[in-house]
């Protein structure tokens, strides 16, 4: 199979996942949305399930707007051999972390260990929301981000570096760019971003919105990439959907550093089922509360 055909079958198969999915509704029971500047997200589809509006903090001039998306399970673990085992439900998968929160969004970015073998494509597929997306003159899919340090990503065999149509960014320091140069010679999609020797990820941050005109940005993770980057003060939103089952992989929370940042919660839904998801803004370190 060519990886064009890869591509399109792979596609079909999550554009129908999304249509079939059984979407239980979330029922809203915090909401302090009005205490901040935001941008509101509202559809008729996506706020009868979630029980109002989604919202994003604004872009900023220098920096990509970063939002963070985690599920986790009840116990607080992140990682597991079938993600569906969290708990975190239809709902979130199809309506928050593969959709409204990467509505907007320029690029979605991932670590190396996320990525796996490189078969996944990191997009919007319910045809609501996809619908949505080409409203706001977004391309169908967001540019595909990867970070790796030592550039050891399936470049050869991955389907997500294998599709001329979907543009990706690897950010790397010299050691990984120096791996991935003589592979990426007849890939001119894929751009290297090199951070340089102390792989400076803010530095590198600010080159997508500098070069690659990447204003907004949804973060997957995995862990050690998300503690960079909340270590760092990148993240402006972070959206976590609390399973109501344990699960996953022991001691394996979203955020492995020992500072996490003072935050305030935006908003808490809960599901029938005991699920809930929060919408949490980040503070800069140093900055005072809201």
């Amino acid at each position: 199979m060519t990886s064009s055909s890869r591509f399109i079958d792979f596609c079909m198969r999550k554009e129908r996942a999304a249509a079939a999915a059984r979407l239980e509704p979330f029922q809203c029971v915090l909401d302090h949305s009005a205490r901040f500047h935001l941008e509101v997200v509202s559809t008729p589809f996506s706020d009868a399930l979630l029980d109002g509006p989604f919202f994003q903090s604004d872009d900023e001039r220098e920096y990509p707007s970063i939002n963070l998306v985690f599920v986790q399970s009840r116990n607080g673990n992140t990682e597991a051999s079938d993600p569906s085992t969290l708990g975190g439900g239809e709902t979130d998968k199809h309506v928050i972390y593969e959709g409204l929160s990467r509505l907007g969004a320029d690029a979605v970015m991932s670590g190396a260990r996320t990525i796996g073998r490189g078969n996944l494509i990191f997009s919007v597929w319910h045809p609501a929301l996809v619908s949505l997306r080409q409203a706001r003159r977004k391309p169908r899919h967001p540019i595909q981000i990867v970070a790796t340090t030592s550039g050891a990503i399936p470049i050869e065999t991955g389907l997500l570096f294998n599709v001329p149509d979907i543009r990706v960014v690897i950010m790397t320091g010299p050691r990984g760019a120096e791996a991935l140069r003589d592979r990426l010679r007849s890939r001119p999609w894929i751009s290297v971003l090199n951070t340089g020797a102390g792989s400076d990820l803010r530095a590198g941050v600010r080159r997508l919105h500098d070069e690659f005109g990447i204003s907004r940005v949804s973060a997957v993770g995995g862990r050690t990439l998300a503690t960079a980057l909340i270590d760092q003060s990148l993240v402006k939103d972070l959206y976590l959907t609390t399973g109501a089952i344990d699960g996953g992989t022991r001691d394996t929370p979203f955020y492995e550093g020992s500072d996490f940042p003072e935050r305030d919660l935006v908003v808490r839904k809960r599901s029938r089922e005991g699920i809930l998801f929060e919408h949490f803004i980040l503070h800069d370190r140093g900055s005072s509360s809201a």
